[in-house]
């Protein structure tokens, strides 16, 4: 039985000539250094297995996973469209390889086609994913720049989400990590 679900949601890595920056491609690995602090701060506390959930978008999301292999805990890949779609929308050309190999190394699972937006659709479908496994705990972690407006389907509005369910809110800020 799964103690604990840890949801994440983060910003992309910053397309090149994004003004202004928000998760620059050189913050890298201080963002992996921040996802895998607060991961192994989760983990100690847990009292059963952990089980991460996230997407597999370029920057936060394939840290994540791959944070999450580093420290033995089991993560799920949850793709909004099918691969193919997915790259195209959701990873730049130099992640790509680490796309394929996060899907190579993970359980996936894709959403089912369906009206509405398909982001806002993947947060509300990742939250019931984590409900399902009945934690004694879910957490969200959110690699985001604090402050940001408040976007359905993006990550503030997964945290919005996440908040209005009553999962606890752990916010990285990108601001402060890439200094």
């Amino acid at each position: 039985m799964i103690d604990t679900v840890v949801l994440f949601t983060g910003h992309r890595v910053d397309e090149p000539g994004r003004t202004p920056p928000r998760f620059p491609p050189e913050c890298e690995m201080k963002a992996q250094l921040a996802i895998g602090s607060l991961m192994r701060e989760i983990a100690a506390t847990a009292q059963g297995p952990v089980l991460g959930i996230a997407g597999a978008a370029d920057g936060g999301d394939i840290l994540f996973h791959e944070v999450c292999d580093e420290l033995g805990i089991e993560s799920e890949v949850c793709l909004a469209l099918p691969p193919p779609e997915y790259v195209h929308t959701s990873v730049q050309d130099p992640w790509t390889e680490r796309f394929r190999q996060v899907l190579d190394t993970h359980s996936s699972v894709t959403l089912e086609p369906g009206a509405g937006d398909v982001w806002l659709r993947d947060h509300e479908w990742q939250l019931q994913r984590a409900r399902e496994q009945h934690p004694r705990r879910t957490v969200l972690a959110a690699l985001l720049e604090q402050g940001e407006d408040d976007v359905p389907g993006g990550t503030s509005g997964m945290v919005r989400m996440a908040q209005e369910s009553g999962v606890e809110v752990i916010r990285l800020d990108t601001r402060e990590i890439c200094r």
